[in-house]
């Protein structure tokens, strides 16, 4: 199992060469798994572009992997180190047994927003519609499914979904008209408005979005190397809200385009949306369980203090005052 995990890694994983620091004597090494669409991680890019892992004695590696299934596949067999913005296998890991725990979570809120044809002012009015969707049980759907429940509507019952793959094939069918309304992701909002969508404006639902997540095994094998990374991120969070042109830079980089409308507001929306103390709200907690119900009904019954461990975050604490965001 361990060399199919590790070609399917090698396979569906890109290295962040660009963003390798420069001097890596007696640093420790780090292997951190992140998704392919990264924003969900930027604190990580964050700290390897501005040095953070390194000043901790960290010599990062960051991997983007295409599904969060193989990114825990790849943690559990130890593969990497760590995860970044992959809640749904933290849950669904435990209830199969293996102790898998947050160490934080910077980003604590829904990161998809609704983009349809005609203007409506609430998600109860999609009722009727048809919604495209990647695929059923992926986490956008499931995230979905969330979010229009607290609209009080029933996915089965009240709407059509539709699957049709990435958000390329999504965008297509809006387009013709195949589609009432789908998913996208808040850094996209200005280009669904350029194109002439209506994006609604509903309450961001609470939902742990940014975790990071290490075997509970590797916690206790080397707390030493899990402090400097929390330490690291915690300052690269902190960097994150007060430095706008930083990171902006970095912002670049990880989702490559020079559209300065797409940039400033993907920016001042992760800046609003982050948790720098990284302590996620329980709702947060409580909504990533309730998503991974709709897969698994023993998820219902997870034990949720399991799931994180602020250990590392109450010791830095006692040491030094948490960053506030300004």
């Amino acid at each position: 199992m361990k060399t199919v995990v590790i070609a399917i890694v090698i396979a569906c994983a890109c290295v962040m060469s660009g963003f390798a620091p420069v001097n890596s004597l007696a640093q420790e090494r780090v292997r951190i798994g992140v998704p392919l669409f990264p924003t969900v991680s930027f604190p990580v890019f964050i700290a390897h572009e501005k040095g953070f892992f390194e000043r901790n004695g960290l010599k990062a590696e960051i991997i983007r992997i295409n599904s969060e299934p193989t990114t825990y596949q790849a943690l559990i067999s130890g593969d990497i180190d760590a995860t970044s913005g992959a809640p749904t296998g933290l849950v669904q890991a435990n209830i199969q047994g293996v102790p898998v725990v947050s160490l934080g979570s910077w980003d604590n809120l829904v990161s998809y927003t609704m983009a349809t044809r005609e203007k409506i002012d609430d998600l109860s009015q999609l009722r009727g519609k048809k919604v495209g969707i990647n695929r059923l049980g992926g986490k956008s759907s499931l995230i979905l499914r969330v979010m229009l429940e607290d609209a009080g509507l029933n996915t089965s019952k009240d709407i059509t979904l539709l699957q049709l793959g990435g958000s390329q094939e999504r965008l297509a069918a809006l387009m013709r008209g195949g589609i009432d309304a789908a998913p996208v992701d808040f850094v996209f909002e200005p280009k669904m408005k350029q194109l002439g969508f209506h994006l609604v404006t509903a309450k961001k639902t609470a939902f742990m979005n940014g975790p990071i997540t290490v075997t509970a095994a590797q916690l206790k094998a080397n707390r030493g190397k899990w402090l400097k990374f929390v330490k690291a991120y915690l300052e690269a969070t902190h960097y994150m809200t007060t430095n706008r042109e930083g990171s902006m830079d970095v912002l670049k980089k990880i989702i490559q385009t020079d559209e300065r409308e797409t940039l400033d507001h993907g920016y001042e929306q992760m800046r609003a949306r982050a948790t720098v103390d990284l302590i996620a709200p329980e709702p947060a907690i409580e909504n990533l369980v309730r998503m991974m119900t709709y897969l698994d009904k023993r998820a219902a019954t997870v034990d949720r203090s399991k799931l994180v461990d602020y250990s590392i975050l109450k010791e830095l604490a006692a040491t030094r005052p948490l960053p506030v965001k300004k």
